[in-house]
């Protein structure tokens, strides 16, 4: 996605900073931005020139990398050509600040056009998350009905929300969740593993992050044997995290 910071001169001219943004397409947010140049800045020279278009391509093919990670083809292809569009919007901006000209709000209302609706039609285009494979842990999809379950037998439970496209989330499944040693130890104690996928914000699952205080993912909850309330985790685990918590219980 490209933004347009303006602000205006005494001369009436209009100069602004050309923003890539990566789009989320689970929250249709930016999550990161990227400025490449000054539309308005004075020339520095052929290698400056040459420098700033190399990092613009080198910043708008990491965006197209992450689109098509996060929403797959389709998407990426849908935002990249707003972006395109959007581009050639400020291009027309900055040639007529170059000429002395007021660019006028035209190009600007019609850049807004193109992210709003890029914006609507987001939801169509992006891809359905993959199905996980089972892990280590062979967890069950959360549902409040199966947390009450779990409890209700009394052994320990470890309970946590994640989604695809977090990053934490991730790397805590891998260093600290999906492991030989954490599979072990819950064995031995027998912990119920429920996890919730919360990839398109499931209405449930939100309500239920809401109830514990948490505005997304990472959580983590353990459940003790017994009826004891349960502990929320750090965001961060550490790889004898949970071997810690089963041994404790033993």
């Amino acid at each position: 996605a490209l933004g347009l910071n303006q602000t205006r001169s005494d001369s009436s001219a209009v100069s602004g900073d050309i923003t890539v943004g990566v789009l989320d397409p689970k929250t249709t947010g930016p999550f990161s931005l990227i400025q490449v140049t000054d539309m308005n800045a004075a020339p520095a020279g052929r290698w400056a020139d040459l420098k700033t278009r190399v990092l613009s391509a080198i910043a708008m093919v990491a965006v197209g990398v992450v689109e098509i990670w996060l929403g797959g083809w389709a998407f990426a292809a849908m935002w990249l050509g707003l972006a395109l569009a959007a581009a050639v919007q400020l291009f027309v901006i900055g040639k007529r600040q170059r000429s002395g000209q007021y660019a006028g709000r035209g190009p600007l209302i019609q850049i807004s056009i193109l992210l709003l609706g890029g914006l609507a039609t987001t939801q169509y285009v992006v891809r359905a998350p993959q199905a996980s494979a089972p892990g280590l842990l062979a967890a069950e999809p959360f549902s409040e009905s199966a947390l009450a379950t779990a409890r209700a037998d009394g052994k320990p439970t470890f309970l946590y929300f994640t989604a695809d496209w977090c990053l934490t989330c991730k790397v805590n499944e891998r260093v600290a969740i999906e492991r030989e040693d954490v599979r072990q130890a819950f064995g031995q104690a027998g912990v119920t593993v429920l996890v919730g996928d919360w990839t398109r914000r499931d209405p449930a699952i939100t309500r239920f992050l809401t109830s514990q205080g948490a505005a997304g993912v990472p959580l983590y909850l353990w459940y003790p044997a017994g009826s004891g309330p349960a502990r929320q985790l750090p965001q961060v685990l550490g790889p004898a995290s949970l071997v810690d918590l089963a041994r404790e219980k033993n």
